[in-house]
């Protein structure tokens, strides 16, 4: 709690934690996909997975850039501290999945998405689950009127790969989740919303 100008805040405090949470998913992206752009020749780009790699990144800013909506929360209680902890570490996770810290390069040279699907649906279900509950516990949650239904059709489409199983449908969601991404972000957000800080 802030009583002196030089002193953290109950938020600074916690988005600290999450900002480093949310940069190692960064970090995590940004280096498997270096390695993978480096060893493009051996092992040639997968679309799927850079599309994927392009939407998650995506994502990470964008939830990053929206728990300043916190800012303003006074009463800070353990439970709604696990709640933000735990959706950034799902965030984390959709990379750990993409990119496997210690994949080695023989393995590289299988298709990792498909080895690692069922983790990352898996994960992006529990993330928008996690980002309904943090909204509704910062009582957002009908702000705007959409957004529950918005959320929700991502965890069922995640829903629907863990239970397809195939490329078409992994190449579908990928794009999808990216161009809906972009649009949320740049237009709806901004002109419909009209809250830059709104998820």
């Amino acid at each position: 709690m802030q009583n002196a100008q030089n002193l953290m805040s109950s938020f600074e405090f916690i988005a600290a934690l999450m900002s480093i949470i949310i940069g190692l998913g960064v970090t995590n992206l940004l280096a498997g996909a270096g390695r993978a752009f480096y060893r493009r020749k051996e092992n040639p780009l997968d679309e799927v997975h850079i599309v994927l790699t392009l939407a998650t990144l995506l994502l990470l800013v964008l939830q990053w850039w929206v728990t300043f909506k916190w800012n303003t929360e006074v009463v800070w209680s353990f439970d709604r501290f696990l709640v933000l902890i735990v959706w950034t570490i799902t965030l984390y996770m959709l990379t750990v999945f993409l990119y496997p810290p210690d994949l080695s390069e023989a393995e590289e040279h299988q298709r990792r998405f498909q080895r690692n699907r069922v983790g990352y649906y898996s994960a992006f279900i529990a993330m928008c689950a996690l980002d309904i509950a943090q909204t509704a516990i910062h009582g957002d949650l009908l702000h705007p009127v959409w957004y529950v239904p918005f959320i929700g059709h991502y965890a069922l489409l995640a829903a629907i790969g863990l239970i397809a199983h195939r490329r078409g449908y992994d190449r579908f969601f990928a794009w999808y989740q990216l161009i809906t991404l972009l649009v949320w972000a740049l237009l709806v957000r901004r002109y419909l919303v009209g809250d830059s800080t709104m998820p």
